[in-house]
């Protein structure tokens, strides 16, 4: 009987062999590419392998996620850099994402999302022009829109100020962030509510521990005398710390008084506050 022949098992190469692919062939992929194509168009278009057009672009220094590739085929625009300097702005926004932005890594993809009632939809808007984005909020449901956007960068600069995808339960201000007022005046118009009690000035915030005690802590920093702290929600594992009156009116004050972004409903009911008392 014949023997059968053994063929060792050849390991897999992450990388292609390009000795038989020419300098022009080269050049072509890299051009469509920065043009916007995305790889698997260029298959089709230069019947190449997925692997050698990979191969070509790492070994050009091309890198783009397919988030990055997807707005440069389609014109979308983002500037990746709006949270690299600790801005008033960009403080303040780090602290809306806090409270109700979500921060995903699906796969190879890295998106941030907010979603907030519709009826505030224009703060969505100017969230995504301080992004340099020009995606419309989409309605979610009946009283609700969101903004979803894909930037690894953004991501994980966001995840390096503590943010991710569990901070409901996590959170804990970053020590760059705690003793900004722009960034706790995100996490009030996110989680927070400014409203009446007894036809007295109200402030309360929910949130995590750390964050309801940081927040505590940041007030007493600034001046405000209070002995008021987190309480934990009954059967949650979140707190709730509140302001009542004239100690409500000057945290406010100092969260809000000559803000340069802030959600508008808040803002209102915080100039009310001022005019009331």
């Amino acid at each position: 009987m014949e023997k059968k022949r053994i063929y060792k098992h050849r390991p897999y190469q992450p990388t292609a062999n390009l000795s038989k692919i020419s300098e022009e062939q080269k050049e072509k992929v890299k051009n469509l590419y920065l043009e916007g194509l995305s790889q698997s168009q260029i298959e089709k278009d230069l019947k190449m392998t997925r692997k050698t057009i990979r191969t070509i672009l790492k070994q050009t220094g091309i890198d783009r996620t397919k988030s990055e590739q997807w707005r440069k085929r389609w014109g979308s625009s983002l500037n990746e850099c709006v949270f690299d300097e600790l801005t008033p702005e960009s403080l303040y926004w780090i602290g809306f994402l806090y409270a109700d932005g979500h921060i995903r890594k699906d796969g190879a993809e890295h998106s941030i999302e907010v979603e907030i009632e519709f009826k505030d939809r224009n703060h969505l808007v100017k969230f995504a022009n301080f992004l340099g984005c020009n995606k419309e909020p989409k309605q979610y449901s009946d009283n609700s829109c969101t903004l979803r956007i894909y930037s690894k960068k953004i991501n994980q600069r966001l995840k390096q100020l503590g943010l991710d995808h569990n901070k409901s339960y996590t959170a804990k201000p970053h020590e760059l962030l705690k003793d900004s007022r722009d960034f706790w005046r995100g996490v009030v118009d996110g989680d927070g509510c400014l409203s009446y009690a007894n036809d007295y000035p109200f402030l309360h915030l929910c949130g995590t521990k750390d964050t309801g005690k940081e927040f505590v802590e940041f007030l007493r920093r600034k001046g405000l005398n209070t002995k008021a702290e987190p309480r934990q929600t009954k059967g949650k594992a979140l707190y709730q710390f509140s302001l009542m009156a004239f100690k409500a009116i000057t945290a406010t004050d100092l969260l809000y008084k000559n803000a340069v972004v802030y959600l508008d409903r808040k803002y209102q009911k915080y100039l009310e506050f001022m005019e009331t008392f």
